[in-house]
């Protein structure tokens, strides 16, 4: 009987040693794991994860592009983001004319809102712009679908104006005027329907995401 005893007692040791490793090596793994995310944690998220524009969005990322509330972003990484805002003046505008000559279509006048969800390559970005300009992009857009073609030289040249405003403030390059890519003169070749403003994406003046 002693030694049925001492053979339960030491196999009952045997296990209760081989639990205290089993907990001991979970909780090495534990911690491991721990100190792993919290490293992961302090580093910030990758770049591919970050939101376009790094983070910037809204009335911000039009202040940054004109030079406002960017200090504390590098002068590399201001010039990477400005590239690539040009794109997302390009389609905002486009969206703003659209909407006007729609608007004008339906003979409906609302009031054009300066903030727009535009798409590009990195993600969807709330873009603002300021409001003066949006109501005279608008208003060509709007006004543009109630006249004949011949007659829009003064919408040209405002939708021109406006635009070359918004470009200087971003200090990008105005490759074509805005006009001609979204008012072109009609001809045999160029119907009117094609001047209500091609997809954004479509127009081979336009810079890559």
């Amino acid at each position: 009987m002693d030694a049925l005893a001492t053979a339960f007692i030491a196999i009952g040791l045997l296990l209760i040693l081989l639990l205290i490793v089993y907990l001991v090596d979970r909780v090495n793994t534990i911690e491991k794991e721990t100190r792993r995310m919290a490293l992961s944690m302090d580093k910030g998220p990758s770049k591919e994860s970050k939101a376009p524009f790094a983070g910037l969005s809204g009335r911000r990322l039009w202040e940054a592009m004109i030079g406002k509330g960017a200090e504390s972003i590098s002068s590399d990484l201001l010039a990477e983001l400005r590239e690539r805002y040009d794109l997302v003046l390009h389609k905002h505008l486009e969206g703003i004319y659209k909407d006007g000559w729609r608007d004008g279509e339906r003979g409906t006048l609302m009031e054009p809102t300066n903030v727009r969800t535009i798409s590009t390559a990195t993600g969807q970005v709330e873009s603002w712009l300021p409001m003066p300009q949006v109501k005279t992009i608008y208003q060509c857009g709007l006004q543009a679908s109630q006249r004949p073609p011949e007659l829009w030289d003064s919408l040209r040249a405002d939708m021109d104006e406006a635009a070359n405003i918004l470009y200087s403030k971003t200090q990008l390059e105005v490759r074509q005027a805005l006009s001609g890519w979204l008012m072109p003169v009609p001809t045999a070749q160029t119907p009117l329907l094609q001047a209500t403003a091609t997809d954004a994406s479509g127009h081979t003046d336009l810079p890559k995401a």
